[in-house]
């Protein structure tokens, strides 16, 4: 897993300093969608904008077992950061709540 960056203020998506980032593992990621009403899962693709890794969006989530389930399905593995995010994203949820369970 990548450290999180405070440099992540792209506003762009597909952008590898994507702002909404909640957490990365590899070539997947998840982020919160820059309105704030979904989750992103994502996967880096060998195309690049601007010298940077892009990155495609392969499901948009607003429950966390959704974002579960597809993340176990793309990866073959679980991701501990999953268990931090609510049940169901309200707008801005999510980034605080991921953000404060890696400060804990």
């Amino acid at each position: 897993m990548s450290a999180f960056s405070d440099f992540h203020t792209d506003h762009r998506e597909e952008a590898d300093g994507y702002r909404g980032e909640l957490f990365r593992h590899g070539n997947l990621r998840v982020a919160e969608c820059r309105d704030g009403i979904q989750w992103l899962l994502q996967r880096r693709s060998g195309a690049r904008t601007v010298g940077e890794a892009r990155w495609r969006t392969l499901a948009y989530c607003v429950t966390r077992n959704a974002i579960t389930r597809l993340y176990q399905a793309h990866s073959g593995a679980t991701a501990p950061e999953l268990a931090d995010l609510p049940t169901n994203i309200k707008r801005g949820d999510s980034r605080h709540a991921v953000t404060a369970a890696k400060g804990a």
